[in-house]
């Protein structure tokens, strides 16, 4: 009996307490019944939230991509072309005026009434100058013997025209003195660099006197002035033997 009494009375009490916290059997239920309710509330907030960017995302416009720029055009490789060595450009070396004689044999041998002997005289310019008038100058110093008062020592001269080529009498001055340059007559241009060559022929007329002498030649400048030294006007001097038998 007394444990009856006192299961009754504990009874008692824990519904007194539960009066007192305001929740009875129904409300203990009812929170147990509406707890579910606001987890599924819960979860479907969660979820409408999670949601609603990516729809967002899906219906803001995709942003068209400019078209890029086309490539440089890649330039064209060309072999390069051989460069020829630099060329080394000496100066010319200055050549100066020449004249020299020549015969066969190195010299003239005439026999009196005999056959002419043929010689030839050569001017070559240099590269310095051009000349406007050059004459060739051909003198002899007198033979001794007899016949000496013969003209000109009973020697004819001949000069070969080129144009023609017929032979002409052309000036032998025999003589011991100096002719002056001024006294020649006018001669013939040279260019730069020309060159000409003069044919001659020497004979011996029966009379005159023997001997050997030098035939002198020389190439005159007739510009040069009167007082100009002969060394001066007289350019060039060659000779060649003539011996008269």
């Amino acid at each position: 009996m007394r444990h009856g009494r006192r299961g009754a009375a504990a009874a008692t009490l824990a519904v007194g307490g539960m009066l007192l916290m305001g929740c009875g059997p129904e409300d203990t239920n009812a929170k147990a019944e509406a707890s579910p309710t606001a987890k599924g509330s819960t979860a479907t907030a969660s979820t409408s939230a999670s949601a609603t960017p990516t729809e967002a995302a899906s219906q803001s416009p995709t942003p068209t991509a400019s078209p890029s720029p086309p490539p440089p055009p890649e330039p064209t490789r060309t072999s390069p072309k051989p460069v020829p060595p630099a060329r080394t450009t000496h100066p010319v070396a200055p050549t100066a005026l020449g004249m020299y004689a020549s015969t066969p044999g190195g010299r003239i041998t005439l026999q009196r009434g005999g056959a002419a002997q043929e010689f030839t005289v050569s001017v070559r310019n240099g590269n310095t100058r051009a000349y406007a008038q050059l004459h060739i100058a051909l003198q002899m110093e007198m033979l001794i013997g007899e016949g000496a008062g013969a003209d000109a020592g009973g020697l004819v001269l001949e000069r070969r025209n080129p144009a023609t080529g017929a032979w002409q009498r052309a000036d032998l001055r025999v003589a011991n003195d100096v002719y002056p340059h001024y006294l020649y007559p006018d001669g013939t241009p040279l260019p730069v660099d020309a060159a000409r060559t003069d044919r001659y022929r020497l004979r011996a007329l029966p009379e005159g006197p023997r001997g050997s002498t030098p035939l002198m030649i020389r190439l005159v400048d007739t510009t040069a002035p009167q007082t100009a030294p002969d060394s001066v006007a007289v350019l060039r001097r060659t000779s060649l033997v003539v011996d008269v038998i």
